[in-house]
Parts: structure tokens; C-alpha cells; sequence
């Protein structure tokens, strides 16, 4: 009875080799009828995650990283047709101050004059402009000032109208005074060579710079005026005009005449 208890365990431990060794080994035989256990070579699949540097974003930096992938930049629309060194983002013509400035007046007394105009067409008769200057004359002082136009016209016809405002100083004002007015242009085309124009303005100055002589005489600054005159086109380049102008004088306190005679270049 032992005997076949053992001589079934035995068995059953034969059967199951056979069964681990079918799983880790081929069975053959050759032609001589002897058989051959091959073992079995199994392909095992690690999948291990691939690690990439650029995916890693440290946690004080994902903020700003997350801002700039937002961040459109800003393309402008039209070609800016200043000089070079005006595009140039420089502090020198900034409106503020900064610490090279004294260093490009040492230099030139005008280096930071500037001269811009903006237009813009409201329509096919009426148009709105923007003028900002700077000038500076050595010896006689300088002016600062921003100037808004609107502009009318049809056929002939051109009728403008503004203001101005801004400040100046002279020899006599080394701290800038305050300037303001407004101003108005009339130019009406009678023939291919004939044009004529009549304008006046209103200039407003501080109490203290009415009997500024430096302001009053200087031909650069603004006064109250009101005047005519009439333009020849000689050729398609060259023209002159020619009339009166009737200007006030803050020191006399009248209207005083200046006859005009001045070339015109360009169309």
C-alpha cells in the first residue's frame, strides 16, 4: 500500500518536470531516436518611461513660463520712415529726464530737436493731424510745443483750424514759460498758378514774458497775427509768394504791418 502511495507521488513529481519542462524547453528528436530538450529563449518587455529634459519645469518658474507662451508680441501696422537713430529706443528721446543729456547738449545744443508729424484721414474731405516739435536756436532759445489740426477740403477749397500749446524759454526766461493759442488757415486754388491764402492766430503767453523782447521779435516763436497772401507757381518746383500780415506787438499794444515776400519750393 506504501509502496503504491510512493509510486504515485513519484508520478505526479515526473509529470509536473514534464510540464515545467515543456514551458522552459523544446522537446525534439533526431534521427538516431534520441531525445533532445532545447531550452526556450524568452523576449522580456521592460517598459520603462522615457525621460525627457525639456518636459521638466521647475515649480518657481511655470508662471512666467505659462506668460510667454500667451504673449503675442505687438507687429506694427506701418513702416516707420524716421532716421535710424530715431527708431532706436534710446533715452535720449524720451520726454523725461536722463542722465545723457547734458552729455549730447556738450555736443550739440540741438541734438534733441526733433520735428513729427502724424496724419490720419477721417474721410475723403476731412482730416486730422498732430504735429510735435522741438527747436532750439543758440543765442535766442528754444520752444517745445504739440500741436492737433483738423483739416477740411473739396475741390479747390482747403480750411484748417487748431490749436497749440507748449512751453519756450529765451535769454531772459531761462525757466521755461508757458505758450498756448489756436490758429486758423484758409488757401483757396483760383488758377493752375494762382493760389491764395489768409490765416490768423491767437498766442497766449505768461504775464511775465508779454514784454519779452527775445519772444516778441524772434520770428521762430508764435505771436497773434492775421494776415494774406498771394502764391505764383513759376515752375513745378519753385514758386513765390507775396502779401501782408498784420501782427500784434504786446510792448506798443497795436497791430503792426510786415510786408511778405518768401519762395516756395516744391509742388
Amino acid at each position: 500500500m506504501k509502496r503504491g502511495h510512493l509510486l504515485i507521488i513519484l508520478m505526479l513529481i515526473a509529470l509536473s518536470m514534464q510540464v515545467w519542462a515543456q514551458k522552459g524547453f523544446t522537446i525534439i528528436q533526431n534521427n538516431e531516436g534520441k531525445i533532445i530538450a532545447i531550452p526556450k529563449f524568452e523576449n522580456y518587455e521592460f517598459n520603462i518611461p522615457k525621460f525627457a529634459y525639456k518636459s521638466y519645469t521647475p515649480a518657481s518658474t511655470r508662471e512666467i513660463e505659462n506668460r510667454l507662451r500667451d504673449f503675442i508680441p505687438e507687429t506694427p501696422l506701418t513702416l516707420d520712415e524716421r532716421p535710424m537713430d530715431m527708431q532706436i529706443l534710446s533715452a535720449a528721446y524720451r520726454p523725461f529726464f536722463n542722465v545723457f543729456t547734458p552729455m549730447l547738449r556738450d555736443v550739440s545744443p540741438m541734438a534733441l530737436d526733433f520735428d513729427e508729424t502724424t496724419f490720419k484721414p477721417i474721410n475723403d474731405n476731412v482730416d486730422f493731424m498732430i504735429t510735435g516739435r522741438q527747436f532750439t536756436w543758440p543765442g535766442m532759445g528754444g520752444i517745445t510745443e504739440i500741436a492737433p489740426q483738423i483739416a477740411w477740403h473739396k475741390d479747390r477749397w482747403t480750411v484748417s483750424g487748431g490749436a497749440f500749446a507748449g512751453r519756450f524759454f529765451t535769454p531772459l526766461n531761462p525757466s521755461p514759460g508757458f505758450m498756448g493759442g489756436v490758429n486758423t488757415h484758409v488757401s483757396y486754388e483760383a488758377t493752375n498758378w494762382l493760389r491764395l491764402k489768409a490765416w490768423g492766430q491767437y498766442t497766449m503767453y505768461d504775464n511775465d514774458n508779454k514784454k519779452n523782447s527775445f519772444m516778441i521779435y524772434s520770428p521762430y516763436m508764435n505771436h497773434s497775427a492775421v494776415g494774406g497772401a498771394m502764391e505764383f507757381k513759376i515752375t513745378d518746383n519753385f514758386g513765390i509768394g507775396a502779401g501782408m500780415q498784420y501782427e500784434y506787438n504786446p510792448m506798443r499794444r497795436k497791430m503792426e504791418r510786415q510786408v511778405l515776400v518768401y519762395p516756395i519750393f516744391g509742388k
